[in-house]
């Protein structure tokens, strides 16, 4: 019994955009470790095994994989052309599915790493607040699509004007142009904006709300009543806000301010702080350590310190962003709080493909490592793009399709064999339909 309707699906996907021939000798063996990540994230020396439980031998036209071969296929990948690769990909995929981007995102995450010994691997800040070595990894998307356009990998330590300026390069290659970056407010600083700027971007960032940004909420909180206005509201995906606009000059930046205020979430951690006061209490009476931060709303006495509630209460719902253009409120509001295509591919990249963490020390390993990750998330996000008109995910997919197998039959008296796949579901037939018509009909009907 073999893998085969999710492979099929994912193997038209990539030869609709010639991506075997795109990436060289090796094109072939990259696709079956790409295949893989989408499918059951393994590492190197397991892929052995799980290439023998799938029909790929017949789908890619390779007899094995080997260890070898498939570190060979690693190192083909190299810095050089690594570049030049992903702008040829990108050129195909953009004449193939005829698009016409009108924006792209930008963000960086952060990948940890288990051992100290591959050279990019720096300690760090990120978002976790933590401090281990890791590397940093740039991904710009289509805004509408989500499909990744290309990626950097850099060291760890690395968040500057250099990592800005390389960026710029590949857009200018790619004739992109109306570029945002958007990322959150533990990145942002007053250098990090005027190199973005200098850079050619434009920027929609977080602020954190202290010093003179704290005063200018403040008077608007002053106001809440006028600010609580229906003209003011705007509807996410999942939530509602109340936003207000008005110019600010950040630093050495020009731009706009805007304060938004989400009721559900003010209300949410209203009632998580009393419930983390109310156990700290408990544990007070017993003379037992509280929890890091929770100290700040006793007093000495062990009383509770309400002033200090109500100031943390203040702010609760409350987000301020920055953008260095001028633009409706809207069009700034839901691109930074639905920035979900880069962190959705960052997701995937990170967990489902199974990114984090990183194994292999050598360095040109790791960003080989990196790219399959980003191909597997590209095959994803067409994938995606394809069945988007089923109104199913492309996770959902290749989950449904798991269980539709080929079977090779044998009779050892005669020794006559053949194969068989296994009768499809209404649901298989039409997901497989929605990518490509022409799929079953190559592979079914010819093997019946």
């Amino acid at each position: 019994v073999k893998i085969w309707a999710p492979l099929i699906v994912l193997d038209s996907l990539a030869k609709k955009i010639d991506l075997s021939e795109l990436l060289g000798d090796y094109g072939d063996y990259l696709l079956s470790m790409v295949y893989a990540h989408c499918l059951e994230p393994k590492s190197v020396n397991r892929m052995e095994d799980w290439f023998v439980r799938t029909d790929l031998h017949n789908i890619l036209q390779i007899r094995e994989v080997s260890e070898e071969k498939l570190y060979n296929a690693l190192d083909s990948i190299d810095e050089k052309n690594l570049g030049v690769i992903q702008k040829k990909i990108f050129r195909q995929v953009t004449e193939v599915y005829k698009l016409q981007p009108k924006g792209y995102f930008f963000d960086v995450t952060n990948v940890y790493f288990y051992g100290t010994e591959c050279p990019i691997a720096k300690k760090g800040h990120n978002k976790e607040g933590s401090y281990h070595p890791q590397v940093q990894i740039g991904l710009a998307v289509t805004k509408q699509e989500g499909i990744p356009i290309f990626h950097k990998t850099f060291e760890g330590n690395v968040f500057d004007a250099r990592t800005l300026q390389d960026f710029l390069v590949e857009f200018h290659d790619l004739n992109v142009q109306d570029v945002t970056i958007i990322w959150d407010r533990g990145v942002t600083s007053d250098e990090n904006i005027i190199d973005a700027k200098k850079a050619g971007f434009e920027v929609i960032c977080g602020l954190a709300i202290k010093h003179d940004v704290q005063k200018k909420v403040d008077k608007i909180l002053d106001k809440k009543d006028q600010f609580m206005q229906l003209a003011n509201r705007i509807r996410l995906k999942n939530t509602v806000l109340y936003c207000t606009q008005q110019k600010y000059r950040y630093g050495g930046t020009m731009g706009q301010l805007i304060l938004c205020f989400n009721e559900e979430k003010a209300r949410i951690n209203k009632e998580k702080r009393i419930d983390q006061i109310n156990k700290a209490k408990a544990l007070l009476k017993k003379r037992k350590p509280i929890s890091e931060g929770i100290e700040k709303f006793f007093h000495d006495d062990f009383t509770v310190n309400e002033k200090a509630i109500r100031e943390a209460q203040k702010y609760d719902g409350c987000s301020v962003i920055f953008s260095t253009k001028k633009l409706l409120i809207e069009d700034i509001v839901k691109p930074y709080f639905e920035k979900d295509k880069v962190e959705k591919a960052f997701r995937s990249m990170k967990s489902i493909l199974g990114l984090k963490p990183i194994k292999h020390w050598l360095e040109e390993r790791v960003k080989s490592h990196i790219f399959i990750c980003y191909l597997s998330y590209l095959l994803m996000s067409l994938l995606e793009t394809k069945i988007k008109k089923i109104d199913i995910s492309a996770i959902m997919a290749l989950d449904k399709l798991s269980t539709a197998y080929k079977v090779s039959l044998k009779n050892k008296k005669n020794k006559t064999a053949f194969e068989k796949v296994v009768t499809l579901s209404k649901e298989q037939e039409r997901i497989i339909k929605a990518v490509d018509k022409q799929i079953l009909k190559l592979n079914v009907e010819t093997k019946n």
